[in-house]
């Protein structure tokens, strides 16, 4: 769990870092996967992530038995393989979509004002929800960029690539994976060690991360279909 990379990575200009994939989908939560949770272990593995951090659509994992119990599978899964993983949020809103980093998913959506399986939200009451909680919010592959300034934005996507940042806010990288071999293809690199989800709140707040986007040689159609 606590392994770092300390090669001299141009991107990374620090000489110990962390690599996590803060964007992923599974159809546990997300409809428009494919492949199962289970498989996100050995592929993270395999991409040397440190950490992932599920973020499936208006979803919260512990909302009744069953996926409670597949959720505490998938983490002795992950920790088998080494990885750590944190359960996140993407939020449909009609300004676009935001990835939300709360101390508990469920709290979180059950704060959200309406229902919050619908696309009706405003940004700015996402934004304030997470606040209320602590959380972080950011944005998740901003094809528009509304007025409402939140904590963070995805800079870089690997399903859909690299986003301007006119607000200079803190980045971060994602996967965006909706199938197992898209997983790791954008991360964020930390240069402190996370362990729980208020370590990942503060490091990115502070700034203290960077996104990295990996070059594949199939690129299109690599993780998958985005949302």
């Amino acid at each position: 769990m606590g392994k770092h990379h300390t090669d001299d990575d141009p991107t990374t200009k620090v000489a110990t870092y962390y690599r996590w994939d803060l964007h992923l989908h599974t159809t546990i939560g997300s409809p428009c996967a494919s492949y199962d949770p289970f498989e996100i272990p050995r592929y993270a593995a395999m991409e040397e992530l440190n950490g992932v951090v599920i973020t499936d659509h208006n979803f919260g994992w512990k909302e009744d038995g069953v996926t409670a119990d597949r959720y505490n599978g998938l983490a002795d899964a992950f920790h088998a393989e080494g990885v750590r993983m944190l359960l996140g949020v993407e939020v449909s809103t009609i300004e676009g979509d935001l990835l939300v980093y709360p101390r508990d998913v469920e709290e979180y959506l059950r704060s959200l004002p309406g229902d919050y399986g619908t696309m009706g939200h405003r940004v700015q009451d996402v934004l304030e929800t997470a606040e209320f909680l602590g959380a972080l919010c950011a944005l998740a592959h901003p094809h528009a960029y509304p007025e409402t300034v939140v904590h963070a934005m995805e800079r870089f996507n690997g399903a859909r690539g690299v986003f301007y940042n006119p607000y200079g806010i803190p980045e971060i990288g994602g996967s965006d994976a909706h199938f197992p071999w898209g997983v790791g293809a954008a991360y964020t690199i930390f240069m402190d060690e996370i362990e729980t989800m208020e370590d990942l709140i503060g490091a990115v707040k502070a700034g203290r991360c960077r996104p990295v986007r990996k070059e594949r040689k199939t690129d299109a159609g690599g993780t998958g279909s985005a949302g």
